[in-house]
């Protein structure tokens, strides 16, 4: 059977018109040769802004029209596969060009209905077959022997692209925050249109246990990434980037590292950003791997649980954050708090009584420092 693709052409060159095909989503999903430059400037308008249309209304029969922001005037046939709206049949309508015979264009959009029809069918198995294989390769109860062949078929059946490098993503909304499986599935569904509009890569995508998770054959851009989730509906969502690693077996790997960058993007928003990377981590990278959720104050050092359990908590515990991120510098910690050093010296004091610590010391600098890094993560801190 003649491809979507080839038909298209056949078509363009039968009513000497450029075509282009759109689905319901008023995505591009294929288009005829664009030799001219006009028609290039046409089409790459399109590729950017066509999803941003509203689409004809749900049973709407005719033919309509959309005038682009770049003046541009399409002529939109509906594609129908039996009774169904599958998508829609583009041309251009401009002066002196003549309109394309109506017979022809007919017959080209029956046939065009039912390739559609067919690629979005087998686009939906192949996405379902990913998911699955996705699942078996990450899979916290997934066997060795299973994560190989998942490995395996996802390259074999070019469900992800062929690489020396791969990069797992992680995206979700905070523990807690409702519609927690939607949004993910939301976030991980605009990332693969982002990358099949703007990339030639190949990426896997799905939900994994919960949590949104992308594969990647190559190193993840941040600031690309950030784009992304600034797209309507998806403003809660936070992300991680795992590490690179050399083969989609140990993609695992970079797997559980993105999933600690998104839980240090969920758990301390004013420290990490909300597309947090692997690489920036520092020593949350060891931290993470706590069971913070099952930890109290019991288990922090003796000084940290005085200071949280004080009634000057809310001061005086980012005072002392701020004391030791400045590496016991008064004046970077004044500025950085915004006071005057005299105030710092008072709460300091205060400090000092209160966990019954020397805070020049080394050893005790260390406890207190991790201690209170811990407490942010576990939740333990209400500032």
């Amino acid at each position: 059977m003649t491809n979507l693709d080839d038909a298209l052409q056949d078509l363009s060159e039968a009513v000497q018109q450029r075509l282009v095909v759109l689905d319901e989503g008023m995505r591009v999903i294929a288009y005829s040769i664009h030799e001219s430059e006009p028609d290039r400037a046409r089409l790459s308008h399109l590729l950017a802004h066509s999803d941003t249309w509203q689409a004809p209304a749900a049973g709407t029969d005719g033919v309509g029209t959309h005038t682009a922001s770049d003046g541009t005037q399409w002529v939109l046939h509906p594609l129908r596969d039996d009774r169904h709206r599958v998508g829609h049949l583009l041309h251009v309508r401009a002066k002196g060009v003549p309109s394309p015979p109506e017979d022809v264009l007919t017959e080209g959009a029956a046939q065009l209905g039912v390739l559609l029809s067919l690629r979005t069918m087998y686009a939906e198995r192949d996405a379902a077959r990913a998911r699955g294989l996705l699942t078996e390769l990450l899979g916290e109860h997934s066997t060795e022997i299973g994560r190989a062949s998942a490995a395996r078929a996802l390259v074999d059946e070019e469900l992800v692209g062929s690489a020396g490098q791969y990069c797992a993503v992680v995206l979700a909304v905070p523990p807690g925050h409702p519609g927690g499986d939607w949004e993910a599935r939301r976030a991980v569904d605009a990332t693969l249109d982002f990358v099949s509009r703007t990339s030639t890569a190949t990426v896997v995508g799905g939900v994994v246990e919960g949590l949104g998770v992308l594969v990647f054959p190559r190193p993840v851009v941040q600031d690309r990434l950030e784009r992304v989730l600034g797209a309507p509906g998806l403003a809660h969502v936070r992300a991680g980037i795992g590490g690179v690693v050399d083969d989609l077996l140990s993609v695992a790997t970079s797997h559980e590292q993105a999933r600690r960058a998104w839980r240090a993007a969920c758990l301390d928003p004013l420290t990490h950003p909300r597309v947090t990377e692997w690489s920036g981590l520092g020593i949350d990278k060891l931290l993470l791997a706590l069971p913070l959720d099952r930890l109290d104050l019991d288990d922090l050092p003796e000084p940290v649980t005085r200071l949280i359990a004080s009634d000057h908590r809310e001061v005086d515990v980012p005072t002392l954050e701020a004391y030791l991120d400045a590496g016991g510098d008064a004046q970077a910690s004044a500025v950085a708090l915004g006071i005057h050093r005299s105030t710092l010296y008072y709460r300091l004091t205060r400090i000092r009584e209160t966990t019954r610590a020397d805070l020049g010391d080394g050893r005790v600098r260390r406890d207190l420092h991790t201690g209170l890094r811990v407490a942010r993560l576990a939740g333990l801190l209400s500032g």
